[in-house]
């Protein structure tokens, strides 16, 4: 299991750094992702690179304050499924020699809605299941677990979609099986980048004071460690495939 794990991280790096340009390029939209929750009028947060929604602020919202926030975080979900699309491709152009621009253009309305689809679904499970353990005193684990298993199950519906061209429900259901036959796979995946964002974290606070750290993570993490880490998670879902190894 060593060799596998070492060729993989060293195949992700060398892909990574080859296509370090291009990657940045497209990790752009990243940027704008993020920052639209943050300036619609709702109750956000920034944290380890990413930006949450304080659901138990949600009651104080209006009627119109809650429709905006929707829509706010339905384009942000978009772009990033959008984003996760196009490294993708950058990723499959190098096995199918196939145009990178015409890959990009055509994808947005068949790769990338597939995703923002069970994205979607993923984080209306993860509302409700807030909602429902709201006034429970063991909510925050309760929920953590549920919105583990859920992001684990789901971890490899991106590769699936790009890579094996799945539709929906079978992304689904290659992630899932995926994620249960290789469960250290996602478990290296959730260590390498809680460990990456905690130095990133750490460096980000020595350089510069409150909020200006938070908003130097959530760049870095945009254009170069979240980009490394969907390279990295399409290289884990490719060692199904004796060739790619």
């Amino acid at each position: 299991m060593e060799d596998d794990l070492s060729r993989t991280f060293r195949y992700a790096s060398d892909f990574y750094l080859k296509r370090l340009n291009l990657i940045l390029v497209f990790s752009i939209p990243f940027i704008l992702a993020f920052l639209i929750p943050i300036l619609v009028p709702a109750p956000t947060y920034t944290a380890i690179g990413g930006v949450f929604l304080r659901t138990g602020s949600l009651p104080e919202l209006s009627v119109l304050d809650i429709v905006i926030t929707a829509v706010a975080y339905a384009l942000a979900v978009f772009i990033i499924s959008d984003t996760i699309v196009n490294i993708n491709i950058v990723i499959r152009s190098k096995r199918t020699l196939t145009s990178i621009r015409h890959e990009v253009l055509s994808a947005m309305g068949t790769y990338g809605a597939r995703i923002f689809y069970i994205y979607t679904m993923a984080l209306l499970l993860f509302f409700i299941a807030q909602l429902l353990t709201y006034d429970n005193p063991l909510q925050p684990w309760l929920y953590s677990l549920f919105a583990l298993v859920i992001s684990a199950l789901l971890f490899f519906v991106p590769p699936a979609v790009v890579i094996d061209n799945s539709d929906t429900p079978t992304a689904i259901r290659r992630s899932v099986a995926m994620a249960i036959r290789n469960p250290h796979l996602v478990l290296l995946w959730i260590l390498v980048s809680l460990f990456s964002l905690s130095a990133l974290k750490l460096i980000a606070d020595l350089l510069f004071a409150s909020p200006f750290s938070g908003y130097f993570v959530l760049l870095i993490n945009s254009l170069l460690l979240l980009p490394f880490l969907t390279v990295l998670q399409t290289q884990m879902y490719m060692e199904r495939y004796p060739l790619a190894r």
